[in-house]
């Protein structure tokens, strides 16, 4: 009785020690993140201060191969008491891959901060889809 739970012991033992296996977390995580977009290639846009009471502000869409109309909003915003509110809208529409806009703001105030925000949307025929992008923080 004692020889078999012995053998069954050094069998336990022998079966776990053979069988274990060691598993390790990554530690780094790749903060990249590539976006798929079914119909847009490339947006951007840019805010700069280009006078003493004027904001210059554009953007810039293209389209794959395969995209048929773009039309963008591209709204002024201003930072008032911590929320972004808009104070100027440009519209544009393009049949085609490419479209570009550019506007311009000559109310801003010393002191206040303002960005941009795009909206696209990118058309194939009948289907669409939709993107925003903000542009970075300009204290003016």
């Amino acid at each position: 009785m004692l020889k078999k739970f012995i053998s069954t012991l050094v069998l336990i033992c022998v079966m776990t020690c053979c069988f274990s296996f060691n598993v390790f977390a990554e530690t780094t995580v790749d903060d990249e993140i590539a976006l798929m977009n079914l119909y847009t290639n490339k947006i951007s846009t840019n805010i700069t201060r280009s006078s003493s009471k004027k904001i210059s502000y554009d953007c810039a869409v293209t389209g794959k191969s395969t995209a048929t109309k773009i039309t963008v909003y591209l709204y002024l915003q201003e930072n008032v008491n911590g929320s972004w509110r808009n104070v100027h809208v440009l519209r544009k529409e393009v049949n085609g891959k490419y479209l570009t806009a550019t506007d311009s703001y000559s109310s801003a105030i010393s002191g206040h901060k303002y960005r941009t925000e795009l909206q696209v949307y990118t058309y194939s025929g009948s289907k669409s889809e939709y993107l925003e992008l903000h542009s970075t923080v300009l204290n003016f």
